[in-house]
């Protein structure tokens, strides 16, 4: 097998899980668009290997694999922001939440005496 053919069948497999896990709710959405984009990127670079050469040169990058390297990075440091913002938002709604309960319970105490 060689390693194109390896490639693909990888890449392939990655689109697979990916809508596997988007049918079955496993994988909400916003993040299900990252990982299809990342998944048929992976499908036509691998197909295509020249295409990333051509890329690369484009851009003046001597080496193929530098720019699959920083394209990867920029993947992943965008999954990151979002799951930071994501969590950030998450915080702030927890602590308006219980702001409120405690408000409530408070005027429950105060009704009850």
């Amino acid at each position: 097998m060689t390693p194109q053919i390896l490639a693909i069948i990888m890449a392939v497999a990655l689109l697979v899980a990916v809508i596997v896990l988007l049918r079955s709710y496993v994988l909400p959405e916003k993040y299900a668009v990252i990982w299809l984009v990342a998944s048929i990127v992976a499908i036509v670079l691998s197909a295509w290997p020249g295409l990333l050469d051509a890329v690369s040169g484009f851009f003046g990058i001597s080496q193929p694999i530098n720019l699959l390297f920083v394209g990867a990075f920029f993947v992943v440091f965008l999954l990151l922001m979002q799951v930071t913002l994501e969590l950030a938002r998450t915080r702030d709604e927890l602590r308006k939440a219980l702001q409120n309960l405690a408000l409530e319970l408070e005027k429950h105490d105060r009704a009850g005496d």
